[in-house]
């Protein structure tokens, strides 16, 4: 609205002009001059107040559209499936949400008004050129069928010189990300130079690619430039034509002009609001392909889960995409109150389980079941508040460690953390921090040693008492004293267990156990009965026995 108010007053500003000169013409000295300066005073007075409530309004428009689709974004990664985060990099998605939300907030904003003003001025200006002069008209529109063909050939190249922009841009993103992850392995593996380098490749393939969208942009607007400055030439020529011999007056001749050189600067400034219109409609490609990979909760309406649930896995086959299947025909159940060792060779298909479970990947429908519901129909809030998932890369929070345990979760308070704490077999070790609980972890919980980070955030999952408690061999980097000590407390802590893990010293107090060998199970039962059936757990165990031997020794 306010950008037509702007347009109607300076289209009227050449109308003004037009009879200023022909009063001028007709009366002399005697003409009106006071009452169309004031008028033209007036228009462009009005003309840029409107124009900047246009800009105030568009631009506090296009930040809440920003905002809107970030927290979109944000959103959908919530939801996002395992294999989609596999399909994107970090840095490749931390481009989306920066660049990418920029580009399309630059065409809400910036765009929008540079279009809608383009749009305004040229129709504007059309119809007042026609109602001066029809004839002259048509002679100024002789350049278009050329200036078409300079936009189609110039959407065409941004479009895909833009999309090439941000990919390199997310490729670099991602090589940042990653060195600065591993800013460790970079320094111990003396890699500064190679890090260097691929950065220095990355950022001249951004920069080249930036230089390929900027040329086209730079090339385009001199050209509109020309078409616009032929068409002037050509008005000149016909209209001084059409004064000299009285068909149109000299004051009509300054207005169409005036027109003209009204659309010069929409015409100029095409190409410019063409690349911004490109990149933010790629841009918002890009977004849409995150936001189309999200993943569509289950209806709230599905069962619930019984605070005393079993969990089962019936034949299930199961594989990472793109790979073999990494478990096949898989079931055993895992009663109320039990304790459910899983245990097998390296790559036999143990944290896999535990992932499906809690549908950090999605299993095959019918193939994995908690209390008796196929989890694939669960909500996935309800589903993990009837377990607890302990992986076996403990990831903590640059935060306190109480809040590392508590996760901002409603009803946990200090008893509950330091309850928690003495069942994970921490409480001891933190005590003796300075700031105890207070003490906050570097990033990723860097400054803590591994075992400490397991028992953290085996400490987390016990704070609320799950009924079910998933652990992924959480015991990797603990000691044999301290782990009997922990797997003691957890038998009380928690009334299922399902634990995973390759030491089987942990696995022996188990109700049961099941042995997997490449996907499979190959043995189930208790750890006396396993070791007189002399299978593989049997072998196992005398491995890890004798391994255990060599280092005391």
């Amino acid at each position: 609205m306010c950008l037509a108010i702007a347009t109607g007053l300076s289209l009227l500003i050449p109308w003004t002009v037009k009879h200023a000169i022909d009063a001028l013409a007709a009366d002399g000295a005697a003409a009106p001059l006071a009452h169309y300066v004031g008028l033209i005073v007036f228009c462009a007075v009005g003309n840029g107040a409107a124009r900047l409530a246009s800009r105030f309004a568009i631009a506090g428009a296009a930040q809440h559209v920003a905002a809107d689709l970030l927290a979109r974004l944000y959103a959908a990664l919530q939801t996002f499936p395992p294999s989609a985060f596999a399909r994107y990099t970090t840095g490749d998605l931390m481009a989306r949400a920066t660049s990418d939300v920029s580009a399309v907030r630059s065409l809400v904003g910036f765009g929008t008004i540079s279009a809608a003003s383009t749009v305004l001025a040229f129709v504007g200006a059309l119809a007042a050129m026609m109602a001066v002069d029809p004839w002259l008209t048509v002679w100024a529109m002789a350049p278009s069928p050329v200036l078409v063909l300079l936009v189609r050939r110039y959407n065409a190249l941004v479009t895909t010189r833009t999309h090439a922009m941000q990919d390199r841009l997310g490729e670099l993103s991602t090589i940042v990300q990653e060195r600065l992850a591993g800013m460790g392995v970079v320094r111990a593996y003396t890699m500064e130079a190679r890090a260097a380098a691929e950065f220095a490749g990355a950022n001249a393939a951004l920069r080249d690619a930036s230089a390929e969208l900027a040329r086209t942009q730079a090339h385009f607007t001199p050209l509109m430039g020309l078409v616009t400055g032929l068409g002037t030439l050509v008005i000149l020529w016909a209209g001084g034509t059409a004064v000299a011999s009285g068909r149109i007056t000299l004051g009509a001749l300054v207005a169409f002009t005036g027109y003209l050189g009204y659309l010069a600067w929409p015409t100029v400034a095409l190409g410019f609001t063409l690349a911004l219109g490109r990149r933010g409609l790629a841009s918002m490609e890009r977004i849409q392909q995150v936001l189309g990979d999200a993943r569509t909760a289950a209806d709230d309406t599905a069962a619930g889960v019984a605070p005393e649930a079993a969990v089962r896995f019936a034949n299930l086959t199961f594989a990472y995409e793109g790979r073999p299947p990494v478990l096949r025909g898989v079931s055993f159940e895992v009663r109320p109150g039990e304790l459910v060792a899983v245990v097998g060779p390296t790559g036999s298909g143990k944290s896999t389980l535990g992932l499906l479970l809690a549908r950090l990947w999605e299993p095959p429908p019918r193939t994995v079941f908690l209390g008796g519901v196929d989890v694939t129909t669960l909500p996935l809030g309800r589903l993990r508040s009837a377990l607890a998932w302990v992986p076996q890369d403990a990831f903590l929070f640059s935060r306190a460690l109480a809040d590392n345990v508590t996760l901002g979760r409603d009803g946990l308070g200090e008893g509950d953390v330091r309850r928690a704490a003495t069942t994970a077999g921490i409480a001891e070790e933190v005590a003796a921090f300075p700031a105890g609980w207070d003490t906050v972890v570097g990033e990723r919980g860097l400054t803590l040693s591994g075992g400490q980070r397991q028992r953290v955030a085996l400490a987390r999952a016990l704070a609320a008492a799950p009924p079910l408690l998933v652990l992924d061999d959480v015991f990797a980097n603990v000691d044999a004293a301290k782990e009997g000590q922990i797997l003691a407390g957890l038998r009380a802590a928690a009334p299922t267990i399902l634990l995973m893990t390759h030491r089987l010293r942990a696995a022996q107090g188990a109700d049961r156990i099941v042995v997997l060998d490449e996907g499979r199970v190959v043995e189930t039962g208790a750890h006396a009965a396993l070791l007189a059936a002399d299978g593989l757990y049997a072998r196992l165990w005398r491995m890890q026995r004798l391994e255990e031997e060599i280092a005391r020794a």
